[in-house]
């Protein structure tokens, strides 16, 4: 066979590919970067977009000038300053958002869908964006309602949702979506199980076969966050900080600077530098020894409060002298102690062995702290190697220096790490 018959042949081949919606990412892109992502981490997604599913480190090329990025649990956005949004990573549900059934999308996509954009999130399957006129874009997994269109159906590419008001800010949870609007309200939607059914302390124990820690219920700290009974587990009525298939006030969150959303839980920052918490507490996550809580209380002790983090079961706070704070979960070492068992801790304490910090992210048992000279350092579960220059392992209690620098924003998903 001749060559340009080869090679016509192989062109006949990969262009049917494409038609077919298979091949979006298996050959890499040239692209002319304006900003360089670097990644690291767990890789079985694409979450790496380095147009592969095999690595634990790299440098995720975008042609336009990035101005924020929101890491999900395996996937991710990146938003452009000129108002664009790229997508990677897992599509099972839709929630890289390009109206196409495939699994992995592994490398960065555009979304031509999409008007001018001020603001992304990305939740455990779901994906929420801002646009310049206040409205707000949803898509993925919508099994909880988290997209908030009134049903349970997955939506694989961005579609708009009714709201009351113009928006100003989003957040996305694990199954659960807020809002803040121009006037200071705060709209919550999602994590509403389709049975909706309390189970009592003895059915949970027999559902999932762990001793428990004798709070209203318990999830397995070495679970997956995705498998069935996890959620259902933390997300039957009354447990989670919203549950509704539409969006709803939740008036005691009026007037928040900062709303973050974690698996079941919500951490929301006031304006006088204090934090209102609400929703799960099985390990303490919300910062107070109490019961899981409905309407939103204030964490007792936290004071000059700039910046929140929370993530499936643990939270950390910063305060404008650059001190980390965290309570909660400790079963890796996210927290910055040694504890080595599943106990949770309940008030806020500071993490030792950290310079001035001057951002945060929390990931899925682990925890990143950007410092003022740029460098990155974590703490908790690197068995993804999502802290690049530290040892991968289980359990690390101790903040460590990561091989990344020179950068300005971090971002920390299920089992990866974006920085530039």
């Amino acid at each position: 066979m001749s060559r340009t018959r080869s090679t016509r042949l192989l062109f006949v081949l990969l262009a049917s590919l494409v038609v077919a919606g298979v091949l979006y990412s298996l050959l890499p892109k040239r692209v002319a970067s304006e900003t360089v992502i670097s990644g690291s981490g767990k890789n079985a997604h694409g979450q790496l977009a380095n147009f592969s599913t095999s690595g634990t480190t790299s440098t995720i090329d975008i042609p336009e000038k990035v101005s924020q990025v929101a890491a999900g649990f395996d996937h991710s956005l990146a938003l452009t300053a000129e108002g664009a949004v790229y997508a990677w990573g897992d599509n099972t549900y839709g929630q890289v958002g390009i109206n196409s059934a495939k699994g992995v999308v592994s490398g960065p996509q555009k979304l031509s869908s999409l008007p001018l954009i001020t603001a992304v999130a990305a939740g455990f399957r779901h994906s929420m964006a801002l646009d310049e006129g206040g409205r707000v874009w949803v898509w993925g997994n919508n099994i909880a309602g988290q997209l908030g269109t009134g049903d349970r159906i997955d939506v694989r590419k961005p579609t708009l949702i009714d709201l009351p008001g113009k928006a100003v800010r989003i957040s996305a949870g694990h199954r659960f979506s807020l809002v803040t609007l121009d006037n200071g309200k705060v709209y919550g939607w999602g994590a509403k199980c389709e049975k909706d059914t309390k189970r009592t302390f003895a059915e949970l124990m027999q559902l999932i076969g762990q001793s428990a820690t004798g709070i209203s219920y318990y999830v397995d700290a070495n679970a997956d966050p995705s498998s069935s009974d996890t959620q259902e587990l933390c997300e039957f009525q009354g447990f989670v900080a919203v549950s509704s298939l539409i969006p709803v006030e939740i008036p005691e969150l009026a007037g928040s600077l900062q709303i973050v959303a974690g698996f079941g839980h919500l951490l929301a920052l006031q304006p006088d530098g204090t934090v209102k918490s609400k929703g799960c507490n099985a390990y303490g996550q919300l910062g107070y020894p109490t019961a899981d809580i409905v309407p939103a209380e204030t964490i007792p002790g936290l004071t000059n409060i700039v910046e929140l983090a929370a993530s499936t079961r643990h939270s950390i706070a910063l305060d404008k002298d650059g001190r980390v704070w965290a309570w909660g979960a400790n079963n890796t070492g996210q927290l910055g102690k040694n504890l080595g068992n599943l106990e949770g801790v309940f008030d806020p304490e500071v993490v030792k062995g950290l310079p001035a910090i001057a951002s945060i992210s929390a990931g899925h048992d682990f925890s990143l702290a950007l410092d003022r000279d740029g460098k990155i350092w974590a703490w908790g579960i690197n068995t993804s190697s999502q802290a690049p220059g530290i040892e991968a392992a289980s359990y690390n209690s101790v903040p460590k220096l990561t091989s990344l620098f020179n950068t300005t924003t971090i971002a920390a998903g299920g089992a990866f790490v974006l920085a530039y």
